[in-house]
């Protein structure tokens, strides 16, 4: 039966070590893009390409180059701290309940070891 529990103590610790950096991930995100779009305000660049006529049968030269747009993506940001912040609202609980449960369950393993 010890072995069950040291299995299972095993798994919640792999679970916790799983969860905890899920949550430093999803933290990290948030703080990612809060510091790109709203700290540093980068802008982000895009080529938006001349629009081509329809076949015809006289041939058009085109010399123009894409237009290019900057500006800073705030719908994206908020993509980015709404996806980082639940990660980190899911896993941040799940980590410090495992955290618990893990040390409780080692604790009993090694209570039943000295036995």
């Amino acid at each position: 039966m010890n072995w069950f529990k040291f299995l299972f103590a095993a798994a919640l610790s792999i679970i916790f070590v799983v969860s905890t950096l899920t949550a430093l991930f999803g933290a990290g995100r948030v703080v990612n893009a809060v510091l790109e779009t709203y700290v540093l305000e980068v802008e982000n660049c895009r080529y938006k390409a001349a629009p081509r006529p329809i076949e015809t049968e006289e041939p058009i030269e085109r010399n123009e180059e894409p237009e290019e747009t900057c500006s800073i993506d705030y719908n994206q940001a908020k993509r980015n701290i709404a996806n980082g912040t639940g990660m980190f609202l899911v896993a941040a609980p799940l980590a410090w309940f495992m955290y618990g449960r893990t040390r409780k369950m080692i604790g009993e393993v090694s209570d039943s070891d000295k036995s």
